[in-house]
């Protein structure tokens, strides 16, 4: 008996206009990290080497003083402690209600349903600094200023979540939906058991814009806070430029700088995986 030998296919050639893409994609790259990498280089030199002519790129002599003088400056921990409370809060607010929303829209009959999802799309097409005065007034008149709930009740709900969870959940067979009502899950229990478990590419997906989002924030955590103890990471490197006794140390500030892009760099890094695969699965079925 013959045994037939299963060769691996080859990756086809690159071709010229496919090497022009990568290239350029490369390009694109290096210029978007540009910024950082200056950043990085930045924030491991001593105060002398910091502004020189002509500049230099690379530390003649590398220290770690700057991260500790960031950290020492100002109350660094209370300023992360801030940023994971808030970040945390504003995510797992918009992974709920989009999860539900989004079930809702995908799922269920009831009057209106497409005229309110308009309605909910919409609402992307507003920008922020629109409603921005009317945020602040209702939050200042609830008495909710500086505090948790200040700085997370604006955006404990997206439209974009709601959108991107819904075309997911429209991909999911219709007939998985039947079976599941036929053994007698109600919604609940399908929702929580069977359409999430199916779901955790597009959720985690979401749940990374959405804490890299929260994460990024800097105009309403400026506005909303007012004591010292409830600043935001990003807010107080900001407050540490100018609090310096002898004006901006870039040392130091790119080392705060530094440490502020740590936690959604690793949470980046950690789920980019999941991220791509969450975006190509859930398409874009209306």
């Amino acid at each position: 008996m013959a045994v037939k030998t299963v060769l691996p296919k080859r990756k086809p050639p690159l071709t010229s206009g496919d090497l022009l893409v990568h290239i350029l994609l490369l390009t694109i790259g290096l210029v978007i990290s540009l910024p950082i990498f200056v950043a990085l280089l930045t924030s491991f030199k001593i105060p002398t080497q910091v502004i020189t002519f002509p500049p230099t790129l690379i530390p003649r002599e590398w220290t770690t003083v700057n991260y500790v003088m960031a950290w020492q400056a100002t109350p660094f921990g209370r300023y992360l402690l801030n940023s994971v409370i808030q970040s945390g809060l504003i995510t797992l607010g918009q992974v709920i209600f989009s999860i539900l929303a989004a079930y809702a829209f995908a799922l269920l009959k009831f009057p209106g349903r497409n005229l309110l999802f308009y309605v909910v799309l919409g609402s992307l097409m507003v920008p922020f600094e629109l409603v921005f005065i009317p945020n602040f007034q209702f939050i200042s008149s609830l008495g909710l200023s500086d505090t948790y709930a200040g700085l997370t009740f604006p955006f404990i709900a997206s439209a974009f979540g709601v959108f991107m969870l819904r075309q997911f959940f429209l991909g999911v067979p219709v007939e998985l939906h039947e079976a599941a009502r036929i053994d007698g899950s109600g919604n609940w229990r399908y929702l929580w058991q069977i359409l999430v478990p199916l779901s955790k590419g597009s959720i985690g997906a979401f749940a990374i814009f959405a804490f890299l989002n929260a994460w990024n924030q800097y105009l309403w955590p400026l506005i909303i806070t007012k004591s010292v103890e409830m600043r935001t990471l990003q807010i107080g490197i900001r407050f540490f430029m100018t609090n310096l006794d002898r004006g901006a140390d870039w040392g130091p500030v790119m080392a705060g700088s530094m440490i502020a892009m740590g936690p959604a760099l690793v949470a980046f890094l950690l789920a980019q995986k999941q991220l791509v695969k969450g975006i190509a699965l859930t398409g874009l079925k209306g």
